[in-house]
Formats: C-alpha cells, sequence, structure tokens
C-alpha cells in the first residue's frame, strides 16, 4: 500500500515538473521515489559503487535496486572477480546515455540467441581474451571505430536490464 503511494506520488511529481518546464527535476524525483539516495547507502556499499556516485541520484528506481544487488553479492566474490566489476563500473561510468542505451541493447540481443551461439560467442570470446595484447590491439585497430557488433562482443558484468 505504501509502496503504490510512493510511486503515485513520484508519478505527480514528474507530471507536474514536465508540465512546468522542469524535465531534469522530474528524473530526479522519479529516481529517488522508493529508493535510497547516495548520502542514505551505507559506507561498504559506497565504497563498492563509487564508480556510480555523480550519476546515483539520477539513475531510475530498478537500476539502482540491481547495483545495490550486485554490490550486496560483491564482498562474497573472489578478489579477481571483484576488480573486473570495478573496471567495468568505471568503464560504464563513463559511457555516455547513448552508449549506455546501445551497450543495453546489445546485451538484450545476446539474450535472445539460442543457447548454442551464446555458447559459440563465448568461446569466440575466451579465444580472443588468450590472445597477446599487441594481437588484440591488431584486431581492435583492423575492426575500426565504433562499439563492437554482437558477433564478438560479451555483455560486462553488470546488471541486466531487463
Amino acid at each position: 500500500m505504501a509502496n503504490a503511494y510512493v510511486v503515485h506520488t513520484a508519478a505527480a511529481i514528474v507530471l507536474v515538473s514536465l508540465l512546468f518546464g522542469h524535465p531534469v527535476q522530474a528524473a530526479e524525483a522519479y529516481a529517488q521515489a522508493g529508493s535510497p539516495s547516495w548520502a542514505q547507502l551505507s559506507p561498504e556499499q559506497q565504497n563498492i559503487l563509487a564508480p556510480l556516485q555523480q550519476e546515483w541520484d539520477r539513475l531510475e528506481p530498478d537500476r539502482r535496486k540491481r547495483w545495490l544487488e550486485l554490490a550486496g553479492r560483491y564482498p562474497h566474490l573472489p578478489p579477481d572477480r571483484q576488480l573486473r566489476i570495478q573496471q567495468r563500473m568505471h568503464e560504464w561510468a563513463s559511457l555516455t546515455p547513448e552508449q549506455r542505451a546501445q551497450a543495453r541493447e546489445r546485451y538484450k540481443q545476446l539474450k535472445k540467441l539460442p543457447p548454442e551461439k551464446r555458447e559459440q560467442l563465448h568461446q569466440r570470446w575466451q579465444e580472443y581474451q588468450r590472445l597477446p595484447e599487441e594481437k588484440r590491439q591488431r584486431l581492435r585497430e583492423k575492426r575500426g571505430p565504433g562499439p563492437p557488433d554482437t558477433r564478438g562482443g560479451k555483455p560486462a558484468d553488470q546488471p541486466s536490464s531487463r
């Protein structure tokens, strides 16, 4: 019942803000409804999610929830996985909104592939990872600028966007 109240209140704030020309405030009001602000996170959560600090209060509640779920699992992960997650969060935080939308779309496309095709892509990704750095660099240069396509891409260690 209280959750429905929060959602309705947030929707009303967003609607009024949009009607009166304050889209940034509307987005922030929506993001704050029913999810903790950066200041409300525990020190441990803030430490884990530090790469997302600048944008945290503008994230949608469902995205915050997925990042918080990751932060809950994080302490139980092996150190190499923790390092990889931190690197990916830094990369994610540096992307433009358009690049993030493209990454989410590629992830959705990969999830739609049949299991055999996903396994094939996973094997190709592992083979690529085993290549020496100079060989990978040559392949990246040969491919040219732009986002990787789904033929050789791999989703990052980030919450999925369902």
